[in-house]
């Protein structure tokens, strides 16, 4: 793979990013411009009682790893031992990661989306059953609705919000008509950097983790859309690698 292709991250920056790692093994050369951070939220009566009531939940699930570092501190300062009864999801095999850094049990899907999380058994038949989800602010409600019409009572705990990063922004379009691959992990970054202009469209590789991404991109008129098999970064790394492999075919 030629050095010079340049794939551009735009989502948060991570302490650990496995797929800026993924990606250097492949010498490809990568550009971190985060255009959102995460901030933690000051707690609200409802995350507050969530804590304090956490024993009266039947299953807990966390959506992100932020989601999941933020919730299990905040969890282990009101409970040294946690309730045994409690079963554990997680949307993201990282994220599931961080909750058995806790030594706690968690079911995670293969698909690292809501789709996938929404066909495990264990999800199946939850009538009567507490659920809380441990989430950012304003996250997708497809969860939670679903939940419900299975029967469960479903309470949110959102403990971060994404707030835009308003010099990266300004870098990130900056480069982009330099750049050979973007990857959009979400809606929300994509329409931040707004309606991409017609050689943009036209000639940029884009890169999404999942079909509901890329019909968003699709929608704002990007016409080059790779969607990976999922948000994992293996599974991104392979979809960056197979756009850019087109894209030298194509030059």
């Amino acid at each position: 793979m030629n050095y010079q292709r340049k794939v551009l991250l735009i989502r948060a920056q991570r302490v650990d990013d496995e797929l800026v790692r993924q990606l250097d093994e492949t010498m490809t050369n990568v550009l971190c411009i985060p255009i959102t951070r995460i901030e933690e939220i000051e707690r609200d009566e409802r995350v507050k009682t969530n804590i304090v009531d956490f024993d009266h939940f039947d299953i807990a699930i966390f959506v992100s790893v932020n989601a999941a570092r933020i919730g299990l501190s905040l969890l282990e300062e009101y409970w040294p031992m946690l309730p045994q009864h409690m079963v554990y999801f997680a949307i993201g095999a990282q994220t599931a990661e961080c909750v058995s850094h806790h030594n706690l049990e968690v079911i995670s899907p293969s698909t690292e989306t809501t789709e996938g999380l929404l066909s495990l058994r264990g999800l199946n038949d939850v009538r009567s059953k507490r659920i809380v989800i441990f989430r950012g602010q304003g996250g997708r409600e497809k969860l939670a609705c679903e939940l419900a019409k299975r029967g469960a009572h479903v309470s949110y705990s959102e403990l971060y919000r994404r707030v835009t990063d308003e010099q990266n922004l300004k870098n990130a379009l900056k480069v982009l008509p330099s750049i050979d691959c973007l990857v959009a992990h979400s809606t929300e970054s994509l329409k931040l950097l707004g309606p991409p202009s017609r050689l943009i469209a036209s000639n940029l590789r884009v890169v999404v983790p999942s079909v509901r991404v890329g019909g968003y991109a699709a929608d704002m008129g990007y016409r080059l859309l790779n969607v990976a098999k999922g948000a994992a970064p293996r599974s991104v790394c392979e979809a960056v690698m197979s756009a850019l492999t087109e894209t030298k075919a194509t030059t």
